[in-house]
């Protein structure tokens, strides 16, 4: 059996490392049956998906895990990889963090936003919005780059003159 575009899509969306970029680009491998609007919406739903539960169980499954000898190390990474990440964005929290899950490049997604604001202690009532609204604009410009409306070449020569 055979699994479908949607399905494909939501599962990239939900991938720590594809997460919406991948999910736009397997949209944009397969316009001719893929509608832009039900991609978007897939692909941004999916990627929040796991938001929430990031940012409630980051914590305490890595403050678990740094107990045990087998995952000490990777637990330890994982930590400092996200505190790293974050020491740029402690003085403007929500802001911050919808800047850092908008901007569309490696490693900057839902997934180290959520790690980061989880890390911060940022309440869930101002990472969650801040989070969700960063997945919409990373998806709008991933559409926009896509289709070619936002040419990044002509803008790197428009800054570099």
């Amino acid at each position: 059996m055979a699994i479908s575009d949607s399905l494909w899509l939501l599962l990239l969306s939900m991938l720590p490392i594809s997460e919406i970029r991948g999910a736009m680009i397997y949209w944009s491998a397969n316009k001719d049956t893929l509608n832009v609007i039900w991609c978007y919406a897939l692909s941004v739903f999916g990627n929040f998906l796991v938001v929430p539960f990031i940012l409630l169980l980051f914590r305490p499954v890595v403050k678990r895990l740094k107990k045990t000898k087998l995952f000490r190390r990777p637990a330890n990474w994982l930590e400092t990889r996200a505190k790293k990440k974050a020491e740029g964005l402690m003085r403007a929290s929500a802001i911050g963090i919808f800047f850092f899950v908008a901007i569309p490049l490696p490693t900057t997604g839902a997934w180290t936003g959520s790690m980061i604001a989880a890390l911060l202690d940022m309440r869930f009532k101002y990472a969650l919005p801040a989070i969700f609204a960063g997945i919409m604009v990373s998806g709008i410009i991933m559409i926009l780059v896509l289709t070619g409306i936002l040419n990044l070449g002509a803008l790197g020569n428009l800054i570099t003159g």
